[in-house]
């Protein structure tokens, strides 16, 4: 049985998940967003028997949608490789990073949800706001948010 771990990673071990799964589109060396390296900014990577599987990005950032400003923060490209998906990395993943949140006191968690990703975010008791909305190159996203 595979070991799967979960923990806080550096920003740079993220770039090549979002550019295979992300953002093919990209190059791998800009693959970075500009909040990777703000102060409350932290990274979460799931590994498999020391593998890098799966990762996302938490920025503490404020949606207007919601009324608790200060206690929100922001999941970004949130990613697993495509032979580990629907093995529990994602779960494992938000579930880390919902004990740092709640330790911090946040008491939201939002995410602009690609639509294939909705069902995965929904299981996890995510809600959604709102209709579809259009990313260049990306497709469709949908607003949706966790209370811890």
């Amino acid at each position: 049985m595979k070991k799967i771990e979960a923990r806080l990673i550096e920003s740079n071990l993220t770039h090549q998940i979002r550019h295979t799964v992300l953002w093919p589109h990209k190059k791998q060396e800009r693959c970075s967003i500009h909040e990777d390296l703000l102060e409350e900014t932290f990274h979460v990577g799931v590994f498999s028997d020391n593998e890098l599987v799966s990762i996302g990005t938490f920025i503490k950032t404020n949606n207007e949608f919601f009324e608790k400003k200060n206690q929100q923060y922001r999941l970004r490209a949130m990613a697993t490789s495509k032979e580990y998906r629907k093995k529990s990395m994602g779960k494992e993943l938000i579930l880390f990073a919902k004990n740092i949140l709640i330790k911090k006191n946040i008491k939201i968690l939002w995410c602009d949800a690609r639509k294939e990703a909705i069902d995965f975010y929904q299981n996890l008791g995510f809600k959604t706001n709102g209709n579809y909305y259009k990313i260049p190159v990306i497709g469709l996203h949908k607003l949706m948010y966790l209370y811890l």
